[in-house]
């Protein structure tokens, strides 16, 4: 889901240098802490693997070939591709492994350990820094330059994420930026005017925080900012802050001058310095100062809360990526739109991320998959899933298909792009994210439950954090 340099001819991307001077080394191979867990699977996964009748294998004269995401939104604009593929390689069988992200990274480290990996999977960045360094996904660039691949269809920034070492690793899939969804309804009925531009500060909150004072309701029709609302009796929300790293708090972070880490491939966490916490404070009392978002009880540890709350009604505005677009078309009954983000000290900066594929270095079918892996990067795969209204794709030319599906579905989705154009983050990158995100996570949640202060919280996080980080030797 879960984000630069330059976007030729397009897109303008903030790239952290440090990524570019960072020094990295292959280490021997390792288990991570979490795929020492994985290994109490392994016997059960290998046993899966020998009587499965799908997966990869040859059968029938046909490669049998599996793919794994974790989008189920997603999924039919793959298949419609996949399918194209097989005409088109009719050796090659492509099973789709779909699974959901919160159990997605946990079952494919047991599948890499017991050999029973995909074939080719979804990649994040937060992630594929552990699996280029341990070898367990395939260095792509002697194929690419085997088949003399155009590498200029690609925006260079996506392009340049998933290297290691000077080597390819992937190629991009897509991208994403976050925004405001609103409810074009609730907007309507209480005679709201959308606004053009919004800002926040962490000394009074804005014009996003009158926004957002405006649009929550009690029960007896006071908004939050009206004398005798009734904190404990709200009817309508207007806005869910929550413990959300990509899609919540590394923006206001970023906007409020703050950094997510020391530097790329670095050691230390930097979420207690002032900017960040500043920019935290800001969430928390969105829910607990000011009223206006739900409590942290109903959010926290859920990652459909915030849609299903916005779905539902209950929340006139959240904020989530554009991968949701065609998520929410199929989850809610009114109309909705997309705005920019409120622009903070700092101006306004969206977290930019893109996916990639990966090939299962240990794939018993490399030529095969790498066919897989170079369709999905193509082109015509590209402008098959661009134009079902699925991701922004990866490959340039393709763009303008995204935008035009959904303009005709009523929903301009510019917003997205307009941030591209602008100040953009990208997630922490170091190859232990997976495991002190988790801690952080921990640690955050009390802070938006209001059971830490946010220095306190913030604190814990950072050492929790980069301990994890030492003790992985990354």
């Amino acid at each position: 889901m879960q984000r630069r340099r330059q976007f030729t001819d397009l897109i303008s991307f903030r790239y952290p240098d440090e990524l570019k001077r960072a020094q990295l080394w292959r280490e021997p191979f390792r288990l991570a802490p979490r795929q020492w867990l994985a290994l109490s699977m392994v016997a059960v996964i290998l046993l899966i693997s020998l009587v499965a009748c799908g997966g990869s294998g040859a059968q029938n004269g046909k490669v049998h070939l599996t793919y794994a995401l974790w989008e189920s939104t997603e999924q039919p604009a793959y298949q419609k591709s996949i399918d194209e593929f097989e005409k088109q390689h009719p050796n090659i069988e492509v099973t789709i492994q779909q699974t959901e992200y919160d159990q997605y990274w946990q079952k494919l480290d047991t599948e890499i350990v017991a050999g029973a990996a995909p074939d080719v999977f979804w990649s994040d960045l937060t992630y594929f820094p552990h699996y280029a360094m341990q070898g367990q996904i395939m260095d792509v660039t002697p194929l690419i330059q085997k088949d003399h691949l155009d590498l200029s269809i690609y925006y260079p920034s996506l392009l340049n994420l998933y290297t290691y070492q000077g080597k390819y690793y992937g190629l991009p899939k897509d991208w994403d930026t976050i925004a405001l969804f609103y409810n074009k309804a609730i907007f309507k009925k209480m005679g709201i005017t959308v606004p053009n531009e919004l800002s926040w500060n962490p000394t009074d909150g804005g014009s996003f925080l009158k926004l957002c004072q405006q649009l929550t309701l009690d029960k007896n029709g006071h908004h939050a900012d009206q004398a005798g609302f009734d904190a404990n009796a709200i009817s309508q929300y207007g806005f869910v802050s929550a413990n959300l790293d990509q899609e919540m708090y590394w923006n206001y972070i970023a906007m409020n001058g703050g950094k997510f880490m020391d530097k790329a491939y670095g050691q230390h966490f930097e979420y207690n310095q002032p900017p960040s916490v500043q920019a935290l404070q800001f969430l928390v009392d969105l829910i607990l100062k000011w009223h206006v978002s739900p409590s942290a009880s109903e959010t926290n540890n859920s990652g459909d809360a915030v849609t299903q709350l916005f779905a539902r009604g209950k929340a006139a505005m959240i904020q989530t990526g554009s991968w949701n677009v065609a998520y929410l078309s199929k989850q809610v009954n009114f109309p909705f739109g997309v705005i920019e983000l409120p622009a903070g000290p700092k101006g306004r900066i969206s977290v930019l991320n893109g996916l990639s594929d990966s090939i299962n270095a240990r794939t018993p079918h490399p030529q095969e998959a790498w066919e897989l892996f170079k369709w999905l990067a193509s082109p015509e795969s590209q402008r098959i899933v661009a134009g079902m209204g699925t991701v922004w794709p990866g490959v340039k030319s393709a763009a303008p298909l995204f935008a035009d599906y959904w303009k005709k579905q009523g929903i301009d989705v510019e917003p997205f792009l307009k941030e591209a154009e602008g100040q953009t983050v990208t997630a922490p990158i170091t190859p232990a994210f997976n495991e002190s995100s988790t801690k952080i996570h921990d640690d955050f949640n009390l802070m938006f439950l209001g059971q830490a202060s946010v220095q306190q919280a913030t604190n814990k996080a950072v050492q929790d954090g980069d301990a994890v980080i030492q003790a992985s030797g990354g």
